[in-house]
């Protein structure tokens, strides 16, 4: 699989690209797998924590524990748009893994 997402430019970003982005907002060592198509990515420590940044059939992002089923109530969803940029979705990404790796 390439190690770069084919369309990476100050506008236009992939799931992956915000998983790559978040891992500076993380402690330790993190690394970022890109999944299909670049929609969705695995965002995963040395310590074997592992979780998947995704976007749903609505376009909404979301960051789920690895091995979870996928569901509204075991994920953290964020209604942003490319417009909000990569960095503002990169930290809620970054947020939302901070705020999981207690439960998992």
């Amino acid at each position: 699989m390439p190690h770069s997402s084919p369309i990476a430019t100050h506008d236009q970003f992939t799931v992956w690209d915000i998983a790559r982005a978040a891992l500076a907002g993380l402690d330790g060592q993190w690394s970022a797998e890109p999944g299909p198509w670049w929609v969705s990515s695995k965002v995963q420590d040395t310590a074997g924590h592992s979780f998947t940044v995704g976007v749903d059939d609505e376009g909404i992002l979301y960051v789920c524990p690895e091995g979870y089923v996928f569901d509204r109530n075991t994920a953290f969803m964020y209604r942003l748009t490319k417009d909000d940029g990569l960095a503002v979705a990169a930290e809620a990404v970054a947020d939302a893994i901070r705020r999981l790796l207690p439960l998992v």
